[in-house]
């Protein structure tokens, strides 16, 4: 009986403690803390940071290119701000379809790939109002009524060492870029001496022969039957240094022929010519996405909007 006698008055000590504690508002605002520690809005800002990172961090993309557009670099950009003529739309095409660098980048060419040759496609550029900017077109792709490729990246100034890492294409005014049906080493940017890359490494189509002509200053000092048969090589053409024509005994001479007739000796005697950098950028894509008689053939950039259209 005295147990629950003490058990009663131990509930009503309770109650009144509660009851105090209720009217005083502590207990409202120990509460509100509470639930301050365990809410939704509370986890969400206590993770907010790494949500963000993972979000925003870098992913390795799963085929095309992500199809975001590339900013114009260095100089004054080109007008991609530029209203569009209404005459200039292509039938069945709206303006929201357009690319900002529409017309910029231009279809010069289009042949398709056969058996016995390969097929070329011609991008040239025509930036509006004189604009010295550049445009990156790599990731964008040209599409044809059954098929298509994305246009990757290139080497732009290559190095002897043979390590350059490829690039994003940015195309300034009067670039032209070839993309070739066939297979080659590398893509690249054409300069001065590329050509002597073509005695080490099969390009189809071939390099263009453009190498510098010897300085005939540099050996005038020569045996004149050395002299001739420098003279008698062709640009970008490496000696043959078992040719009865290179004088046996003319040392200076066979030096001069081993360590002056290749990509590196010209790159170095060269790379700081004004005109070193071709406006030409030749690209192997290894596949033919153009019809041989007829096709429509669409240059689209990473948004997937026109840039140009050729029909043939």
């Amino acid at each position: 009986m005295g147990g629950k006698i003490l058990l009663i008055i131990i509930i009503i000590i309770a109650l009144g403690i509660g009851l105090y504690l209720y009217h005083s508002g502590a207990f409202v605002n120990g509460l509100k803390k509470f639930n301050s520690l365990i809410s939704p809005s509370s986890t969400s800002s206590f993770f907010s940071l790494g949500s963000s990172t993972i979000a925003q961090g870098p992913s390795t993309p799963i085929g095309p290119p992500p199809l975001q557009q590339q900013p114009t670099t260095g100089g004054t950009p080109p007008s991609a701000t530029t209203t569009i003529n209404p005459a200039d739309i292509p039938a069945g095409y709206t303006a929201a379809q357009l690319s900002p660098y529409f017309h910029e980048v231009r279809l010069g060419g289009v042949s398709a790939g056969t058996f016995y040759y390969y097929g070329t496609i011609t991008l040239d550029t025509s930036f509006n109002q004189n604009a010295t900017g550049t445009i990156d077109i790599s990731g964008w792709q040209i599409k044809s009524n059954d098929g298509g490729e994305y246009i990757p990246q290139a080497i732009d100034v290559y190095d002897p060492s043979g390590l350059t890492a490829p690039s994003d294409i940015l195309m300034k005014n009067g670039d032209t870029v070839y993309l070739y049906s066939s297979t080659a080493p590398f893509n690249l940017r054409l300069n001065e001496c590329i050509g002597y890359i073509g005695n080490v490494a099969n390009f189809s189509p071939p390099l263009p022969l453009t190498c510098p002509y010897v300085d005939q200053s540099q050996i005038q000092n020569f045996t004149g039957a050395c002299q001739d048969y420098i003279l008698s090589l062709g640009q970008c053409q490496a000696p043959n240094m078992s040719s009865p024509q290179i004088p046996p005994t003319d040392y200076a001479c066979q030096d001069y022929l081993e360590n002056n007739f290749n990509y590196k000796s010209c790159f170095n005697a060269h790379a700081g010519d004004a005109n070193f950098l071709s406006n030409q950028v030749w690209v192997w894509t290894g596949s033919n996405v153009v019809d041989q008689d007829h096709d429509t053939v669409k240059l689209l950039d990473r948004n997937g909007l026109l840039v140009d259209l050729y029909t043939y």
